[in-house]
């Protein structure tokens, strides 16, 4: 740095160790006021947490989320660069997380209450035993004859029963043709998610109900929102492409893939029986 960042002077010479940041004790001082009044004026007390909710109350989660971290990067980006920070990232980065945290607070009792509700088959743990052998409750729900019921319990169960096959093999995919298929893609209209009010997810739904996939916004740009444009992705995958300029576009590219998967031939899985 060779000039003064409060008054854009040129520094003196270097006489120690440590380089001069400023040209004067006048504009240090300057600056330690300056700092002082963004420290009090972006500082959020504990009364002022019911009006910033009411401020943010419109604003998704998520794009809270977004807008934090780009206000944060280029918080640092002048720091790096040595220059004054932003009113309205400073802003960002005080009252953003207070609101997340006021949220978070007030939905915690909802998900206690929910996940206190006992739900057997959703859990992971039963349904792994279900799928490899859970003798007792099977007997105990359907109240087999007793001949039956002692039957089962002097022969082991089955480890691999006909019913596990039909919960753990996934449907096999049927081919389609280039015309069937270009007809269900061409027919694939945008429509919204059920969650679009938080995510801004739209379904690339087709005409006989078919679903292609899904487009959503892409963050990472430095706007005020933070998006750069719209991924997509397919149904029943985790990979997302992107990001397009429009929405159309993504949706397009989208349509495009799942014809691609549909089209192409079906690969016979290998399972160890």
């Amino acid at each position: 740095m060779t000039t003064c960042p409060v008054c854009s002077g040129a520094l003196p010479a270097q006489r120690g160790p440590r380089a001069r940041r400023y040209c004067s004790r006048a504009c240090q001082a300057k600056a330690y006021r300056a700092r002082q009044r963004q420290d009090q004026e972006y500082r959020v007390a504990p009364g002022k947490e019911r009006e910033l909710l009411e401020a943010y109350a419109g604003v998704p989660a998520v794009e809270l989320a977004d807008s934090l971290a780009a206000a944060a990067r280029r918080l640092a980006s002048a720091l790096n660069a040595g220059r004054p920070a932003d009113d309205f990232d400073l802003g960002a980065v005080a009252s953003i997380p207070v609101v997340l945290a006021a949220r978070a607070r007030q939905a915690a009792p909802a998900a206690q209450a929910l996940h206190g509700i006992p739900d057997r088959p959703r859990t992971p743990t039963v349904t792994v035993v279900d799928l490899v052998a859970e003798p007792a409750p099977p007997r105990a729900t359907v109240q087999a004859p007793p001949p039956e019921s002692s039957r089962d319990d002097s022969v082991p169960p089955s480890p691999q029963p006909a019913g596990a096959r039909e919960k753990t093999a996934p449907a096999r995919r049927k081919r389609l043709s280039q015309k069937a298929a270009r007809a269900v893609a061409d027919s694939a209209r945008l429509v919204k998610g059920a969650d679009h009010r938080d995510t801004h997810q739209w379904d690339l739904i087709a005409e006989d109900g078919t679903a292609l996939g899904y487009v959503e916004p892409s963050y990472g740009g430095t706007g005020r929102t933070g998006r750069n444009g719209w991924n997509y992705r397919l149904v029943d995958s985790f990979m997302v492409s992107g990001p397009y300029k429009t929405r159309e576009e993504a949706a397009l590219q989208c349509a495009l893939a799942w014809t691609r998967i549909a089209t192409a031939p079906v690969q016979r899985a290998l399972t160890a029986d």
